[in-house]
């Protein structure tokens, strides 16, 4: 658990939903690439998520994002 204030805590959100927006958009445009090279993307995949400091989570290509928090506006 980590103790922050509000608007530390609104950019927290912000900033972790454009992180895993931007991990799905960058295998969806490596997929893209795959699919006209001939590479399979499944064995890109696996081989980026070995990364330790990459990992396997969502870096599927595929609609990933969205939902009821994402995006929302400020509500103050």
């Amino acid at each position: 658990m980590v103790v922050v204030g509000r608007r530390d805590a609104e950019m927290i959100k912000y900033v972790s939903n454009a992180m895993l927006a931007t991990k799905i958009s960058l295998m969806n445009e490596v997929a893209n690439i795959c699919e006209r090279t001939g590479v399979d993307v499944e064995n890109v995949r696996i081989g980026v998520g070995a990364d330790s400091r990459i990992g396997y989570a969502f870096i599927q290509a595929g609609c990933g994002y969205g939902g009821r928090v994402f995006p929302r506006t400020s509500r103050r």
